[in-house]
């Protein structure tokens, strides 16, 4: 007999009685049939014996419970998963049902209601019934719901079936009230509380989705999965699953990282991944159409974990493992494939098969079943069948962990965007053929959008190493080495240290003799000498030999070439990978030489080579954090740069610069789309002394006309050609870059032209040019003061696109006339700095009197550019506002309100009414405040804050105060 879910009552009862024929045959009989039943639910007498019979199906159910743990010490494997489910979906049901009977001691039904209920005016109502209590899923501990989180869904799951009760009684001589149902729930939630507690005592997977057994989250290598999960009763491996085990279990043997460290020129021991591997932390969220599973900030909303191990455990003892995939993200060196190593390796074959398929090595386009088939093939040598080895762990819960989603969807050139619910269909197949299956697939977080996830999909996300982490990893690592790596050395390295395969690159590098002092080095700096030291390892290892020093400098000067050019490719394509087919063209456009046969890259440990197979093998490359991409942009910008330069001023006599292939490389993105790049930029300019400003007096030559050279290199096409796109994403590079290195002066740029036209020109060849992305993010990074386009450090926005396309077109009295409206509809992202300053000021201090529990958005510190004249006049209004709305403010705001203003600068004595006022509202904020030594404090507020004692308001009759209050002038400033 085909059973149903252990999850569904009816498929519990029919697991509770599947060695007690005797017990099942009196329950199904009691119960109408429903138990036993082929096919669909059956009639409405399935509910007779729980209101009926003097309680006898209550009584049989609950003998069956109190034996399950004595059935359990005889069973393991499949059986034992199964039974645990469907105990607890017994219980929960009992709890229910239990609480009716005490409520309702009289329900028997006599006779003749036995007949209404079969006749059509009951049928709809206790067919509805029927179905919430037989078919429908009982809640049970999940992937993110322990036994306490799980109490109150199992709460609102006895609410429906309680309300379905109510419902189906109505009309009989009951004393029955949709009204007692809160009453009801608290003791059914008590019920099930004392069922539950009753066999976490001597159940231990019950105590697993409790939370109850040992935290020992130091551990190594998820061995307290293992613990959890092992059970008193073993089923023996045999055969094809004792291999499968073994090739498992190996991999806790084998180092961290599979390299020839010889080849690298280091004596570095890797260690075992048994001893290294740190459980990562995460956080646990069901999918839903809502979810934002590529977003960072979506992410963090949701609590951080830190014993990954138990959640685990506790997904795999649920019914859910095996109907859905569980969704493991994490970014490019997180750490996922080597989780997914561990995983197989602990999970206990007393209950667990595990097979894990690296979909990097197998068809992309194939089937499911195929996939493992063929990675089973790969891993054993041919030695195991999937359709064998599922035989003869017919005994056990299946786990297939499908590693690597992200790279089967770049290499399949077929549409796999429902590869998810492809894995739901084949887990439902078979389920139906009594073969459960629980999968876990692994893909990059960013990847994640590209994929339909079905409802209710389980994901966790791979988050960062914090510092003790870090101090973890890092021992592990130097009880195996002679050269030891220093924790506080990793932990200042910032984002670099945090995951996994970045803190290994790390420590190569800091632990090689060879590398000079790294202390007060920029972070430019830093890369630069990570990319030359790992280049310099590569050459080593591909030669195999001692390389003469040119042939040497010249293979090294190849591979950082080739790195820039794939981070430009990716940069140019707006996307974090390229493939090898793309790189390639890439190099041969640009004139370099491509090898023939291996990867392009080599094996560099921050590049990810993704690879999957459809008949031939496709490979793309993807740097494992952003910043390696970012770094070698700015680079390879700075060096092209540096060649114009020498090429226009090295000769005796100037020549226009030869900008062909800066014109190539930049005339597809504006490089504020990767902010970093330009930061980077900025750090390499500060270490060429007066060779930046050579830099400088190139791109002079060239921001006049910014027109597209002659081009060399018309075969370098990362993007469909588009001259209008090519025109403005180069011309906004050239300001960028040359705004980067010093004010620009647009009456030089543009000495015959007005230069407002001539700019408002400019922006208006961006918006139509670029992509919208492209254009936003140019928002902001131009200022205006003094006459001069200066390149501001951060983005400075309104978040409103009309006013920050103004503000790019230099249109100031725009943003003047509608910063109130800015800060009151807040929308607001650091719009204020640079120039405009003075003008979000008096826009929020003009909030601050309409709204007075407004924001607290206001407190810029001026820049150094800005004129007294225009700080003064902004203090005098945000005097007046103090006096206006003081009263109104929460003291935290009002203290740092007074802390802002009192460092702005007053051409003349203050009235002493408005600080009066404040004093009066605020004691204990002016108490601290005269309490503190302040130096930054202008010289007229340090005078009037020494003034103030609680009699001088008295000083002010009320007819001053009125006055004073009225005449405060909420018009803005003109700046």
């Amino acid at each position: 007999m085909r059973r149903d879910p252990p999850i569904t009552f009816r498929g519990a009862l029919q697991i509770l009685g599947h060695h007690d024929r005797p017990w099942l045959t009196r329950l199904n009989g009691l119960l109408g049939g429903v138990v036993l039943a082929a096919g669909g639910i059956p009639p409405i007498t399935a509910l007779f014996g729980w209101v009926d019979q003097k309680n006898e199906a209550t009584a049989l159910t609950r003998q069956a419970l109190d034996a399950v743990s004595d059935r359990l010490t005889r069973t393991g494997g499949l059986d034992r998963h199964q039974l645990v489910i469907a105990a607890h979906t017994t219980i929960a049901t009992a709890a229910v049902f239990d609480t009716v009977h005490a409520a309702y001691p009289e329900s028997n039904l006599t006779d003749p209601e036995k007949l209404g209920i079969l006749t059509a005016n009951w049928a709809d109502k206790g067919e509805s019934l029927v179905r919430a209590l037989y078919a429908a899923d009982v809640p049970t501990p999940s992937l993110v719901r322990g036994f306490h989180e799980n109490t109150a869904v199992v709460r609102s799951w006895a609410m429906s079936l309680l309300n379905e009760v109510f419902h189906f009684l109505d009309g009989l001589d009951l004393d029955a009230s949709p009204r007692q149902i809160p009453q009801l729930l608290a003791l059914v939630e008590s019920a099930y509380r004392d069922s539950y507690l009753i066999l976490a005592a001597t159940v231990p997977e019950f105590k697993v989705w409790s939370d109850l057994g040992e935290h020992a989250a130091t551990r190594s290598a998820l061995a307290r999965l293992e613990s959890l999960l092992t059970t008193p009763v073993a089923a023996q491996p045999r055969d094809l699953r004792d291999t499968v085990r073994a090739i498992n279990r190996a991999e806790l043997d084998r180092p961290i990282i599979d390299v020839d460290t010889d080849g690298y020129g280091t004596d570095a021991v890797f260690p075992a991944v048994s001893d290294i591997f740190i459980t990562p932390r995460f956080r646990a969220w069901y999918a839903s159409r809502g979810s934002r599973l590529g977003d960072e900030q979506w992410w963090q909303e949701i609590s951080l974990g830190e014993d990954l191990d138990l959640v685990l455990a506790r997904h795999f003892l649920t019914g859910e493992a095996t109907k859905r995939p569980l969704l493991l993200l994490g970014h490019p060196g997180a750490g996922k494939s080597l989780l997914t190593k561990v995983l197989a390796a602990r999970l206990p074959d007393s209950t667990y098969t595990v097979i894990r398929v690296p979909l990097r090595r197998v068809d992309a386009d194939a089937h499911i079943a195929d996939q493992i088939r063929e990675a089973l093939a790969q891993s054993t040598h041919g030695r195991v069948d999937w359709s064998a080895l599922a035989d003869q762990s017919a005994d056990t819960v299946r786990v297939v962990l499908l590693d690597g989603l992200d790279e089967l969807l770049q290499a399949t050139t077929n549409d796999r965007g429902g590869y998810l619910t492809d894995v739901v269909e084949f887990q439902r197949r078979e389920a139906a053929m009594g073969r459960p299956v629980a999968v876990v697939v692994t893909s990059r977080t960013l990847v994640a959008e590209r994929v339909r996830l079905p409802d209710a999909t389980p994901v966790v996300k791979l988050e960062e190493f914090d510092d003790a982490q870090i101090d973890r990893w890092v021992s592990a690592w130097n009880q195996h080495n002679t050269r030891p790596m220093d924790a506080e050395t990793a932990k200042a390295q910032g984002e670099l240290a945090r995951q996994p395969l970045l803190l290994l690159m790390l420590t190569l590098y800091f632990t090689d003799p060879a590398v000079g002092p790294v202390e007060d080095l920029s972070e430019s700096e830093l890369y630069g000498r990570l990319f030359d030291t790992y280049a310099r390892r590569e050459v080593t290892k591909q030669a195999g030999r001692v390389l003469p020093d040119a042939e040497f400098e010249e293979a090294v000067e190849t591979q950082l070439t080739r790195l820039s050019v794939a981070a430009l490719g990716m940069f140019n394509r707006g996307r974090q990978s390229i493939t090898e087919a793309e790189l390639t063209a890439d190099l041969l456009a640009l004139g370099e030489q491509v090898p023939d046969g291996g990867k392009l890259l080599g094996e560099f440990f921050f590049v990810h080579s993704a690879e999957a197979t459809t008949g031939t093998v496709h490979r793309s490359y993807e740097f494992l954090h952003a910043t390696f991409n970012e770094y070698l942009v700015a680079a390879r910008v700075v060096d092209v740069l540096r060649d114009l330069a020498e090429g226009t001023f090295a000769r005796r006599k100037r020549r226009h610069p030869d900008d062909d292939l800066l014109f190539t490389l930049l005339s597809y993105q504006p490089l504020t789309t990767q902010r970093p790049v330009l930061a980077f930029i900025t750090q390499l300019f500060d270490t060429l002394g007066d060779e930046a400003n050579d830099i400088a007096a190139a791109l002079d030559l060239l921001l006049p006309t910014h027109r597209p050279p002659g081009n060399r290199h018309p075969e370098y096409r990362p993007l469909p050609a588009d001259h209008i796109r090519a025109s403005a994403a180069y011309s906004a590079n050239l300001f960028l870059l040359r705004a980067t290195i010093a004010p620009i002066d647009p009456e030089t740029v543009w000495p015959q032209d007005e230069t407002d036209s001539r700019w408002i020109a400019l922006a208006d060849l961006w918006a139509a040019g670029l992509d919208s992305d492209g254009y936003r993010s140019l928002f902001g990074v131009f200022n205006f003061a003094g006459g001069k386009i200066r390149s501001s450090p951060g983005a400075s926005t309104t978040g409103l696109d009309l006013l920050d396309a103004q503000h790019l077109r230099g249109r100031r009295a725009v943003l003047e006339q509608f910063s109130v409206a800015v800060v009151l509809d807040r929308h607001y992202s650091g719009f204020g700095r640079g120039n405009d300053w003075a003008v979000h000021c008096s826009g929020w201090l003009t909030a601050l009197l309409v709204q007075p529990d407004s924001l607290a958005y206001g407190f810029l510190t001026p820049p150094d550019w800005i004129e007294v004249q225009e700080m003064a006049e902004v203090a005098n209004l945000a005097y007046g506002v103090l006096a206006v709305r003081c009263g109104d403010w929460e003291p935290k705001f009002v203290e740092r309100y007074l802390r802002w203003l009192l460092r702005l600068p007053l051409l003349n004595p203050p009235s002493p009414l408005p600080m009066m006022l404040a004093y009066h509202h605020y004691r204990e904020v002016f108490d601290r405040l005269l309490s503190e030594v302040e130096n930054d404090r202008t010289p007229y507020w340090a005078e009037l804050l020494r003034t103030l004692t609680p009699e001088r308001l008295a000083d002010f009759p009320v007819g001053t105060i009125a006055d004073y209050l009225g005449s405060v002038d909420i018009r803005l400033p003109k700046f």
